[in-house]
């Protein structure tokens, strides 16, 4: 098993058990207000309606926080992708044999460098962008 194939397996490992820690949360909260509303006299013994929107929106929510850990963890791994290779493509330059080769060497990091960033930018944008869509559809749903 490969390194990346280890740590892809520590993110999936970590992120399932955020998910059953999120599902067991909400399954204790869920109990913990069940009780407490039995306590009171004269409370109803069918649950409202608010309170089926309520577990609607909690079970969206934990669907959607697992969605972007998923992605989140995916762009996470292709960064380190990119950092690897950007390693690499910095030990290459080192080993360059005459001032031309360092040059071109060099240029071609830097220009590798400069598409690297930039396109960690524009992923990062894309994702919070996507994260905000999603967090307004479930309040959105939440709320009709």
């Amino acid at each position: 098993m490969s390194k990346a194939d280890n740590g892809n397996q520590m993110f999936e490992d970590v992120f399932q058990s955020v998910q059953k820690a999120a599902e067991t949360g909400l399954k204790l909260q869920q109990e913990v207000f069940q009780q407490w509303a039995s306590m009171w006299p004269g409370a109803p013994s069918s649950q409202p309606a608010w309170v089926d929107k309520m577990q609607k929106l909690q079970k969206q929510w934990c669907e959607t926080v697992s969605g972007l850990a998923a992605k989140h963890r995916e762009v996470l791994d292709q960064q380190y992708q990119a950092a690897v290779e950007s390693l690499d493509a910095a030990l290459k330059v080192t080993e360059s044999t005459n001032p031309e080769e360092f040059r071109r060497r060099s240029e071609q990091f830097c220009r590798k460098t400069v598409d690297c960033m930039k396109e960690i930018s524009e992923t990062q944008a894309r994702e919070f962008q996507d994260s905000a869509a999603e967090w307004t559809k479930v309040l959105t749903n939440a709320g009709a």
